[in-house]
């Protein structure tokens, strides 16, 4: 059993933070390590080494993602309006961390087929999804307005940092059989390892928030919580409209973080059809990782300054620039990847922190966790329409030309922030 004490997590003291909030950004310590390695890099892997016979297995795992893409948008503002109730938020983060958890280490069963392999896919992924939910809710719980773009953005980029520490540990035995020094017998038991190093970090990383941090917003439990808490729901996206520049920034962050989302869970495919071979993808992936840490401090900094919905800006710009160098890319010009590497990574965390604690200061405390799981529902649902999408348009025109499809969801968004106003709203009346 693990047990934690105040300063005994190793590595990460974070100075500048108070106990809470260094407690809250060890949480993206923690989750990072599991989408690093598990999710981007070789679960991917993993899967089509045992789905080889299957001819249809990458239309099947297309349609899983936006199952769990759907369920997550479906779940997220039930558990919102839920958390708001005494003890439910810690309880529903206890509740989705262990299925994330479990489900992540039934990946490494024995002998898993197709369909087992995929139902415990879908159970840690939807696990770790709506721990993140009540996470991002818990930045109210943790800090006060004016240290929330700090705090979130530390979150961030310690994320991507910290994600690297497991990743570089699990990555070696592999690397040893993708390049023969161990046989290829070693595969299965190389990815288990993998798996299995990124997970207890995870663990690991989760204990100081489930010890320090605890819900300061309250709503007394009602008699009937779920049909009440359902009432609530059906209020919510009306109540959401209600205040018009909060809605209109859900709608613009439906629309870039879209494009964002896409580039995280696409990129390596997409390089592989344009010709970028998998050991420049690999070296991609980390250098991503190691700009986005100073990136997303410093976007930290620069909203402070210049404030976050300018940041949002330059984020978006940075991403659009993004789209016309991909454009570019082929066998041999795959050396734009390394270009496609550095923007992505100078902007990747640091337009999804802004937008979280741009959001947090908009919000009325009393919605807090509602709005929050809506806005978890609108990066939900980009994670269904924008596959599906740039996917008719490669069949249609091929990768290079699909990639600017990318184009037009970025510039309706950036329409959108234009007229959205920060700062705590007015009720606006109908």
């Amino acid at each position: 059993m693990i047990t934690y004490h105040e300063n005994e997590v190793p590595m990460f003291k974070l100075k500048g933070l108070t106990k809470k909030e260094r407690s809250w950004v060890l949480y993206d310590i923690a989750n990072s390590a599991y989408i690093l390695t598990i999710v981007t890099v070789l679960f991917p892997i993993y899967y089509q080494s045992v789905t080889a016979s299957v001819a249809n297995r990458t239309q099947i795992f297309a349609f899983v993602t936006a199952g769990i893409a759907l369920t997550d948008a479906l779940l997220s503002p039930i558990i919102g309006a839920l958390s708001n109730y005494r003890g439910n938020k810690k309880k529903f983060f206890k509740i989705f961390l262990t299925l994330g958890l479990v489900g992540g280490l039934a990946l490494i069963i024995p002998g898993l087929e197709i369909v087992s392999l995929l139902v415990f896919f879908v159970i840690s992924s939807i696990g770790y999804n709506i721990s993140i939910v009540v996470y991002d809710a818990f930045l109210m719980d943790v800090t006060d307005e004016s240290r929330m773009d700090k705090v979130s953005s530390y979150g961030y980029a310690w994320g991507y940092i910290g994600s690297m520490i497991p990743f570089a540990v699990a990555i070696i035995p592999y690397a040893l059989v993708v390049f023969e020094v161990l046989p290829t017998s070693y595969e299965f038991i190389t990815v288990a390892f993998a798996f299995f190093v990124a997970l207890l970090w995870w663990a690991i990383y989760s204990i100081p928030l489930l010890k320090d941090v605890e819900q300061t917003y309250i709503i007394e439990r009602p008699k009937r919580p779920l049909l009440d808490g359902l009432s609530s729901l059906r209020k919510t996206f009306t109540d959401i409209k209600s205040y018009r520049f909060i809605f209109i920034f859900m709608l613009a962050y439906l629309f870039y973080i879209d494009v964002v989302n896409t580039v995280i869970r696409l990129a390596t495919t997409i390089g592989t059809e344009l010709g970028v071979g998998v050991s420049v993808l690999l070296g991609v992936v980390v250098l991503v990782q190691l700009i986005a840490f100073p990136s997303a401090i410093l976007y930290g900094k620069m909203a402070e300054k210049l404030g976050g919905k300018f940041m949002i800006f330059y984020g978006i710009l940075i991403y659009a620039i993004t789209i016309v160098v991909t454009y570019f890319i082929n066998e041999d010009t795959a050396w734009l990847m390394w270009v496609v590497g550095v923007l992505v990574g100078s902007a990747q965390g640091g337009i999804q922190s802004i937008s979280r604690s741009y959001f947090a200061k908009m919000l009325p405390i009393e919605k807090a966790n509602e709005f929050f799981g809506f806005f978890s529902v609108f990066g939900k649902f980009s994670g269904i329409v924008s596959p599906f999408l740039l996917a008719i348009a490669i069949g249609s025109w091929g990768t290079n030309q699909a990639v600017l499809i990318l184009l037009l969801p970025l510039g309706l968004s950036a329409i959108l922030l234009s007229f959205v106003k920060g700062g705590k709203p007015k009720l606006e009346s109908k």
